[in-house]
């Protein structure tokens, strides 16, 4: 009755008292397990760590709230609010909870291949196997970005993301009733008789633990949990880096096969306008050719005519009275059959037809030679045969040009850009994944109390879970 004044007089003069301001919270959660790992009881015990100067407050969603270190009780209200009249620097208080565990524990038993309960472990020999099967819990919807890898795009995704959590897992085995210990994950350390095995889980969101043993006339130790919110060190890897090196990489190399692809078109281009002016010169030269060919034959009448002529003359220049006249119309169709004939056939000027040009006053020829509309005609022939060969050689590399051209293009289409989206698809999940796990180690420092509602002091968590001894 005294205590019960005694705490109201407290609460009545916490108006007139300063608070004491809450330096930091730990909450310490203790699950009591069955020996199949489903909670039977859940205590957390909070220890507030304060400046000491007037009376403390916090906010839980507990029950059966006792003040452990203190003499006084709390008083708590409706809402959760728990007050501590009596100032003091360290508040140690407890309380229950039925809210879900973050971590869920399952465990199960075989004996010689058969399933069994743990209690009919004990006292029992054969080969025993032991699998506890780790759950997380605590998901948590999340919306968060991230950069697609070669592009830069921020792309938004959102899931359920576990909060994180490591998981020591212990048991102590004596050593002469568990021989042939296999734990695969496990570790262990031998003292004195008991062998100490040691496993750290990280449940994100399923992890599975397995023992084996002989055991002889055994008895089935407890098993401890310990969680804390935490994510796993990892190496510092910069994958997305990495990534985009290899994505910038190809989409150079595609850069290259665009130059080259240019550099094609624009030989084949080249290539098209010397095939149009072979062509050209074919065709040229084919003019040229009959052209030369009907001069020739132009040429050809008129020595016929010329030789019908001095044919016609000669008798003539054996009469007395035109024989003067006669000898030299004969003479003038002479040169002019030589010189048809060298137009013809080309060669070198006679001393007959070199005489001829002195005497009509004009100068010699600055060649020795006339070359002559069959030797013309005959090179004029070769440059279009010539022609032709080149003809057909600029079409061969016109169209390998646009072969080149086409696969470079084809070669670019479907093997760097191709690259490049094979890239960007494959990498999705894997930079998704990774966003995704900056966000759970955010959330694994945010998870920071279980009963403990929402506020901005310093706070921490850990949870103990047992199963019977």
């Amino acid at each position: 009755m005294k205590k019960c004044i005694l705490t109201l007089f407290i609460l009545m003069m916490l108006g007139f008292s300063a608070q004491a301001q809450t330096l930091s919270r730990n909450e310490t959660v203790y699950v009591t397990l069955d020996s199949q790992g489903k909670p039977q009881k859940t205590e957390v015990v909070t220890w507030l760590r304060t400046d000491g100067k007037g009376p403390s407050q916090d906010a839980a969603l507990l029950k059966d709230v006792k003040n452990i270190r203190g003499a006084e009780p709390p008083v708590q209200s409706p809402d959760g609010k728990i007050t501590f009249a009596a100032p003091a620097k360290d508040i140690f208080y407890s309380g229950t909870t039925a809210k879900t565990l973050p971590v869920g524990v399952a465990i199960r038993y075989r004996l010689n291949g058969q399933p069994v309960k743990r209690e009919a472990i004990n006292g029992r020999s054969g080969r025993l196997e032991v699998a506890i099967d780790l759950k997380n819990q605590a998901r948590m919807p999340r919306q968060f970005t991230y950069k697609e890898v070669g592009t830069g795009k921020v792309k938004v995704a959102r899931e359920e993301i576990p909060v994180p959590f490591i998981v020591m897992v212990s048991m102590d085995l004596d050593i002469e009733q568990f021989n042939n210990v296999v734990a695969p994950d496990g570790a262990f350390a031998v003292v004195g008789r008991t062998m100490k095995m040691n496993w750290i889980a990280f449940p994100f969101p399923d992890h599975s633990i397995k023992l084996t043993a002989d055991i002889v006339n055994a008895r089935m130790p407890a098993i401890m949990f310990t969680v804390i919110p935490k994510f796993p060190t990892l190496p510092e890897v910069d994958v997305e880096s990495k990534l985009n090196q290899i994505y910038g990489g190809v989409d150079t190399l595609g850069g290259y096969l665009v130059k080259l692809e240019d550099g094609a078109r624009q030989l084949n281009g080249g290539q098209k306008m010397m095939l149009d002016a072979l062509e050209q010169v074919n065709d040229g030269t084919g003019k040229l050719i009959l052209a030369s060919n009907a001069q020739i034959e132009i040429t050809n009448g008129a020595i016929k005519i010329n030789e019908g002529m001095s044919e016609k003359f000669t008798p003539l220049t054996k009469v007395p009275l035109v024989s003067g006249k006669a000898g030299e119309i004969k003479h003038y169709l002479d040169i002019q059959k030589e010189l048809l004939q060298l137009a013809t056939q080309g060669g070198p000027f006679s001393e007959k037809i070199l005489a001829f040009l002195k005497e009509q006053g004009k100068e010699a020829p600055p060649v020795a030679e006339f070359p002559g509309i069959k030797v013309t005609t005959d090179g004029i022939t070769k440059l279009h045969d010539g022609s032709k060969q080149m003809i057909d050689g600029a079409k061969k590399l016109e169209d390998g040009s646009k072969q080149l051209a086409d696969a470079l293009g084809q070669l670019k289409k479907q093997g760097t850009d191709a690259m490049k989206k094979g890239i960007i698809d494959g990498a999705d999940p894997l930079v998704r994944k990774l966003a995704s796990v900056e966000v759970a180690k955010k959330m694994a420092v945010e998870y920071d109390r279980f009963a403990g509602k929402p506020g901005t002091v310093k706070s921490s968590v850990e949870f103990i879970m047992k199963t019977p001894d």
